[in-house]
């Protein structure tokens, strides 16, 4: 905490009168990035078809660990241990990764992905994303981001290329095309 405190330029008994350890302070941090990426997914919701749906809501995860990198590393990157986020917050991102569920399990019943179960398909492709968006963020793949954000695109395409029903509806957007992502 005094390390914290010098950082931000006050003193430690000044941080502890706004909490009480450092778990504290850390789940504050991490609760207002989850409530930011929050607000970059939300725009993804208005889409008229679940798969940009899902899309949207994929690129505006990578926006957010691009454009908050910081909020993106406390949120993601950061040991939490003994960390609780609020019942509301938590209630905020079980809800997004259920309507993410539901975008999958949408396509999955529209005939654009084979039908297989929703929660692992998710789960497989929030994967895939987030290690992605990690493997950036720890300079894996350099630190030009227009360059990364290129291949995350093209990567995700094909993720979600590879999910498609052979007979997936005409019109899809991205169908057949991994670059299109």
């Amino acid at each position: 905490m005094r390390k914290i405190a010098d950082m931000v330029g006050v003193t430690a008994p000044a941080i502890y009168r706004h909490f009480k350890d450092k778990d504290e302070l850390l789940n504050e941090i991490i609760s207002v990035g989850l409530g930011i990426l929050q607000s970059y997914i939300e725009p993804a919701f208005k889409a008229d078809q679940p798969l940009d749906r899902l899309r949207g809501m994929i690129e505006r995860y990578l926006d957010f660990a691009l454009e908050q990198p910081q909020y993106f590393d406390f949120a993601f990157l950061v040991p939490s241990h003994g960390i609780q986020l609020t019942e509301e917050l938590a209630r905020h991102n079980r809800s997004t990764f259920m309507y993410a569920i539901q975008q999958v399990h949408l396509c999955m019943e529209q005939g654009v992905f084979v039908k297989d179960d929703p929660l692992e398909t998710a789960i497989m492709i929030w994967a895939e994303a987030h290690g992605l968006v990690t493997l950036f963020r720890l300079e894996r793949f350099g630190q030009n981001a227009d360059d990364f954000r290129g291949v995350f695109k093209r990567t995700i395409g094909r993720v979600l290329d590879g999910l498609k029903a052979h007979d997936a509806p005409s019109g899809v957007a991205g169908a057949g095309n991994p670059g299109t992502a």
